[in-house]
């Protein structure tokens, strides 16, 4: 029998950040956070955090996001200790 816990927990925050440039009441850019915690093996100590943030940014000023006015970027971090080695 395992002495670790059987349940992990997950923790996901969403920050968004809306921003009108120049002040119209159109939203020029927005910028959405997505952040994980994640413990794997239950034991308080975060395991995992993975973080992907979405930014848009309305360069014709058409007070829409077209594909390629959005961006993403992502990043995971691992405990060393839960990687495989080989």
């Amino acid at each position: 029998m395992s002495d670790t816990p059987e349940n992990g927990s997950i923790e996901t925050t969403v920050e968004t950040e809306y921003i009108d440039l120049d002040g119209d009441g159109t939203i020029d850019a927005v910028r959405e956070t997505t952040t994980h915690l994640v413990d794997v093996d239950g034991d308080g100590t975060i395991d995992i955090v993975q973080q992907t943030t979405v930014t848009g940014v309305d360069i014709d000023g058409d007070g829409e996001f077209s594909d390629d006015e959005i961006t993403a970027e992502g990043a995971l971090s691992v405990r060393e200790d839960l990687l495989e080695e080989g």
